[in-house]
């Protein structure tokens, strides 16, 4: 696993994260309600669970399922050729479309009138004018400011530095959020992070306990690690996967999840596969 790339990574964890979904919230998340009998999905989250379990280092999880009115249907539980929102992920980007008609109807539904141009009123940042009239703090995880590209680069960082202060003081953010580097994944690697996360699944799907004396046994075969270390250090990143929200998950998220973190990571591999 040390050998892992930080795009296979993500969509290794992904596939383990929707599987919990699957396992505690049913196939209504993947493919709708009443699409199948209690039968059939019970059946079908078997197939996903067996077909994980056999192949768990895939990318891919889909599970072709035949209805009991002979009815084929193709269920696709994670898949790696889904990644172009990771361009909509990054620390520094563009402004894409989709966030610009985001403002626009913010604007609009705000009652804000824009200063007509050649009016000598003072203008604002779009997020202070939004803020002002909504009458609560509009949060942006892509907050919009403009670059002049052809200032000195020494100078642009210089003043991103001082609008990034800014900015986080209007948001009220001060904490300094950690994010992953490739160190991180040789971590997850050496603690068997995915197999330890299978051994969850296993124990979910089967509604069985699985004791961290077994698990280590299991896992750290040559000693290499012991249950203060599976319960201090690889549970806890397990828990983060499983219950931290990202950023477009939920209003006024603020913290790093790993699952941001790791899709920063991997972006970096899809632009290397991309040249």
């Amino acid at each position: 696993m040390d050998k892992l790339s930080a795009f296979e990574w993500f969509f290794l964890i992904q596939s383990r994260f929707l599987l919990h979904i699957l396992l505690e919230d049913g196939l209504s998340f993947f493919i709708g309600s009443d699409k199948l009998t209690d039968v059939e999905e019970q059946e079908v989250m078997s197939l996903a669970i067996s077909s994980h379990l056999t192949n768990p280092l895939s990318l891919d999880l889909f599970v072709d399922y035949t209805k009991s009115n002979n009815e084929k249907i193709n269920i696709e539980i994670s898949s790696s050729d889904h990644y172009s929102f990771m361009s909509k992920h990054l620390p520094v980007n563009e402004l894409y479309e989709d966030e610009f008609q985001s403002i626009q109807r913010m604007l609009k539904h705000s009652g804000v009138k824009l200063k007509s141009l050649g009016d000598d009123k003072p203008t604002y940042p779009i997020i202070d004018l939004l803020n002002s009239h909504f009458g609560f703090n509009v949060s942006q995880y892509d907050y919009p400011i403009t670059i002049n590209p052809y200032y000195p680069d020494h100078v642009i960082l210089e003043e991103f530095k001082k609008i990034l202060v800014v900015i986080r003081g209007k948001l009220g953010f001060n904490d300094i959020n950690k994010s992953l580097s490739k160190k991180d994944l040789l971590n997850w690697a050496s603690y068997k992070l995915l197999p330890y996360m299978d051994l969850k699944i296993l124990e979910l799907a089967e509604n069985i306990k699985i004791t961290n004396a077994v698990i280590c046994s299991v896992l750290y075969q040559k000693g290499e690690y012991g249950e203060d270390t599976l319960r201090k250090s690889v549970e806890p990143i397990r828990k983060r996967i499983l219950e931290e929200t990202v950023f477009d998950g939920a209003d006024n998220v603020t913290n790093l999840s790993i699952t941001d973190a790791l899709s920063y990571l991997a972006y970096e591999d899809v632009r290397k596969m991309e040249k």
